[in-house]
């Protein structure tokens, strides 16, 4: 009696619906995984862009007096900048002078402060939180990517 060699069509189709499976759900997993180390990232370098901002004002280089601001981490769009605030000067983050430290945050990152986009974080020459303008945040921040839960960054 003589065999046939090869697959039948049930056993084709079966394992291609098995393959499909494990594809699609390696790809879920990808993008979830891809989303996390983003969070990641942005997390870490916003918690770096703080503690430079706290070391700046703590040296106070702009001479700033009590509770005004001697440093400010300000963002646009997915850039952080860190600049040195001189005496009752008013922060601006849209200079392009005096910039002490910039780094890129990645592309998909949300900032929030209270249900709101951050702009900046301004710090006094004790190294405490102060509202160097109406866009400046003192409470803690939510960095959100895609469908992950948020991560909260404590600004003190």
């Amino acid at each position: 009696m003589k065999r046939n060699r090869g697959f039948t069509l049930i056993e084709l189709m079966i394992t291609l619906a098995i393959f499909s499976f494990l594809v699609t759900m390696g790809a879920q997993l990808t993008a979830s995984w891809v989303d996390s180390a983003q969070q990641r990232d942005a997390a870490g370098l916003l918690k770096q862009g703080i503690s430079r901002a706290k070391a700046t004002a703590l040296r106070n280089p702009g001479g700033a007096l009590n509770s005004w601001p001697a440093a400010a981490l300000c963002r646009s769009g997915q850039v952080l900048k860190l600049y040195s605030v001189a005496d009752q000067a008013s922060i601006n983050c849209a200079s392009t002078s005096n910039i002490l430290w910039q780094t890129t945050l990645p592309g998909a990152a949300t900032f929030q402060a209270g249900g709101t986009d951050i702009s900046c974080v301004a710090f006094n020459s004790r190294g405490l939180p102060v509202n160097g303008s109406a866009s400046c945040t003192t409470s803690t921040i939510s960095v959100t990517v895609g469908s992950e839960s948020a991560v909260d960054v404590e600004i003190i």
